[in-house]
């Protein structure tokens, strides 16, 4: 955003600030200052006037003029092709330098003398402003002959990098509010234009229609017979650098670029029809569009002279941008300005482009053409206590309601809650939330101003549950490649086909994928183990003997309710061959069994007949702690017949339900252990799990770790033998201390009916 000193000072009175100290205002205050460029006209370059203008007799593309320049009437040849009569211009005198070192000096051209020049913009250092010669106006003040240019062009630019949420900043009107704000100066009002109720009306000129969604737009109408436009305008929209068009939409660029508020102007249409066309709000004249709202100026102004409209419109940033996104139509500089929002006081815009009109003595029609919508109020509570541990500071709260009153938000404050209601003025569409209104109190207040404290850094616990699931995983992981398992990925997709086949339940038909990817893939999994298997087969068929697999993952049940489960496949040899392995010995239960043990801890098995895919005698339910938490089977020997498959076993763990335990050291213990082994009679129907059960209700602890060691078969009954492993803390057992344990434990097995053998 490009602004001039003369241009701010028409909204906000800053004689008592110099520019230098406007730039380290506005970057206080978070408008950042990419440059600052001062224009000055050289001395001797003054205002001058045409009074006689000829051709010259040996030139056809000269004049011969005579110029007032306040001190004499002098005369000079100029050649460019729009100097006339009764023009005020910038003449530069004998002995005036202009840019490029460039001394005027009396000369001759084709025989006739010349004592200065008469200057385009851009030979005194001005941009260009039209072909030819500069001609000057009122509209920068009363023009005086012979007094320096540089009395009414001199000014200072400034550029400023506003960063995109900052809609209200694009314009000179929202630039002068942020320095109304920083230097606690009142802004002033813009005249407001009353319609002349003697003045033609608008509606014997222009018939308009009016059905819109989406926008906002108030028109007038206006008659223009003098298509010169004022040099003030021209000038001050080449030093922004905007686009000058030496035409009627010139004011409406000038107005928007003034303001904020978006205005348009249109040709002399004796019918003009707004309404939503896929989902655009459109103007259009016989059929034809001229103007999307917010978007783009399909059809600029063809005449210079006459009837046209005046059109100041919003639109919010939101729709528009979701709408040229979701179109992706076309769009122009409109549309930069609209969808990081535009100032929504449409008749403000009016009021400032007819002053502007006044400049050329317009005749502005009665009555207005009002098709706006009502912006829906945006206010905001915020809490006091909030905004200071934001700011990191405790604020007087005078201060910021006062703050807060410059940045036009009106507040109303809660002493007994300590909170502030906030009414956001509807040029701010970048506040909606408390840190943004605690930004906005900072930036006026000052960051220089808090008071400076040291840096503390405070050691906190960051471990949540999130963090201690992944870290649970990653051991997971780790311990399995540790036992010569490798990972492997899936999609959480299958085939209901095959589920059915092997008797796994399936998602319910009103649950399951509408649209799958391929008929093969045409469900959600309910069990990591097929495609497990689906792995080990192809590695089988690559030449592979040993087949250890895992894999993590997310699997649905009949409801699609998400859990997550790790899946174990060994299938084939024990190890890889090597030296130390060379009798491809294959796979076992046992083997399988501490190979997981080692992965997930010590846990518990229990016969179940009843797992999917599993061997009839040879599969177990996990227990760790007492829950279940998944199951250990052999595959059967069909579905590995199916799979091309040896010997394989397999296991599923939910992952929910696996401890994840921080294990502590502990401290080891000197005194020396102590065995025993019992030797018992049972039933052959005897649950081995009852047997356990029934000794740790004894709770003896020295009684450290007690399992089978051997079964075998007594006709009808078993032989079943437990070895104790005893041992005290504090002091070695007695052989009469551990007969008693043992004895406690006899009388325990004697409850269940079981015997000494």
């Amino acid at each position: 955003m490009i602004v001039t000193r003369k241009w701010l000072e028409e909204f906000i009175d800053l004689k008592d600030f110099s520019t230098e100290e406007i730039s380290d205002g506005l970057n206080s205050i978070g408008q950042e200052v990419e440059a600052v460029k001062k224009i000055r006209i050289a001395d001797k370059v003054v205002v001058g006037y045409v009074e006689e203008c000829e051709k010259h007799p040996d030139a056809d593309k000269l004049n011969i003029c005579q110029v007032n320049v306040g001190s004499e009437v002098t005369q000079i040849v100029c050649g460019a092709k729009n100097v006339s009569k009764d023009q005020y211009v910038a003449v530069s005198v004998v002995g005036a330098v202009l840019p490029g070192n460039f001394k005027i000096k009396k000369a001759k051209l084709r025989g006739v003398e010349s004592f200065g020049m008469i200057c385009s913009s851009t030979e005194i250092g001005l941009p260009k402003l039209e072909d030819g010669i500069m001609v000057l106006d009122n509209s920068i003040g009363e023009l005086e002959v012979g007094k320096n240019v540089s009395e009414y062009l001199d000014d200072d630019i400034i550029e400023l990098g506003v960063t995109a949420n900052r809609g209200d900043s694009f314009s000179i009107l929202g630039i002068a509010r942020e320095l109304s704000a920083k230097f606690n100066i009142p802004l002033k009002e813009i005249s407001a234009y009353e319609d002349d109720k003697n003045a033609e009306g608008l509606g014997r000129l222009f018939q308009i229609e009016g059905d819109i969604d989406n926008s906002s737009h108030y028109l007038k109408g206006f008659n223009i017979e003098n298509d010169n436009i004022p040099f003030k305008i021209r000038y001050r929209l080449s030093l922004v650098e905007e686009k000058v068009t030496n035409n009627i939409c010139d004011f409406a660029t000038y107005t928007t670029v003034a303001t904020g508020v978006i205005t348009t102007i249109y040709d002399n249409y004796k019918k003009l029809i707004f309404k939503t066309e896929n989902r655009i709000d459109v103007v259009k004249s016989e059929e034809k569009i001229i103007y999307e709202t917010g978007i783009k100026m399909i059809k600029m102004p063809e005449n210079r002279l006459g009837n046209f409209i005046i059109d100041t419109n919003f639109i919010e940033p939101e729709i528009v941008s979701t709408i040229v996104y979701e179109t992706k139509i076309k769009t122009d500089e409109i549309f930069f300005r609209s969808s990081r929002g535009s100032n929504p006081d449409l008749k403000l815009g009016m009021n400032y482009i007819i002053n502007e009109l006044n400049l050329v003595n317009a005749k502005i029609y009665n009555g207005s053409y009002d098709l706006t919508n009502e912006i829906e109020k945006k206010v905001l509570s915020v809490n006091l206590e909030d905004i200071y541990s934001i700011i990191g500071e405790v604020i007087d709260e005078n201060k910021i309601v006062n703050i807060l009153n410059k940045l036009q938000i009106k507040t109303e404050v809660n002493s007994s809650e300590k909170s502030i209601k906030l009414e956001i003025p509807p040029f701010r569409h970048d506040l909606v939330n408390k840190y943004d209104i605690a930004e906005e109190i900072l930036r006026v207040y000052g960051i220089d101003t808090l008071t400076s404290k040291p840096l503390i850094f405070a050691e906190k616990n960051r471990i949540n549950d999130t963090i201690k699931k992944i870290e649970f995983l990653k051991s997971i992981r780790e311990k399995a490649v540790a036992n010569g398992f490798f990972e492997t990925l899936h999609f959480v997709f299958d085939s209901k086909e095959r589920y059915k086949k092997y008797s796994i339940p399936v998602i319910k038909d009103n649950e399951d994928i509408l649209n799958p990817i391929v008929t093969e893939l045409d469900t959600l999994r309910q069990t990591t183990i097929l495609q497990l298997l689906d792995a080990a087969s192809f590695n089988k068929k690559n030449g592979y003997k040993k087949l250890s697999l895992f894999t993590i993952g997310s699997v649905y049940n009949e409801l699609r309710e998400e859990s997550q489960k790790i899946g174990f496949v060994w299938s084939g040899a024990k190890y890889k061959e090597n030296i130390a392995h060379n009798k491809n010995e294959t796979v076992d239960f046992a083997f399988f069994v501490e190979k997981l043990s080692s992965i997930l801890g010590d846990f518990e098995l229990v016969e179940d007949k009843h797992i999917i895919l599993s061997h009839p005698y040879q599969s177990a339910k996990v227990l760790i702690d007492g829950v279940e938490v998944g199951f250990i089977a052999k595959l059967h020997p069909k579905i590995a017949k199916d799979f091309d498959l040896d010997d394989t076993f397999i296991a599923e763990f939910f992952i929910d339900s696996l401890p994840n335990k921080e294990f502590k050291a502990k401290d080891i213990v000197k005194i020396q252990k102590s065995t025993r082994d019992l030797s018992l009679v049972v039933d052959k129907n005897q649950n081995y799990n009852e047997i356990k059960k029934e000794i740790e209700t004894l709770n003896i602890v020295e009684i450290v770790e007690f399992y089978p060691i051997d079964i075998f078969d007594l006709d009808t009954k078993n032989s079943l033998t437990l070895r104790f492993i005893l041992q005290n803390s504090e002091k070695s057992l007695t052989d009469e201390e551990i007969n008693g344990i043992i004895a406690q434990v006899i009388e325990k097995l004697k409850e269940l009916g079981i015997e000494l053998r």
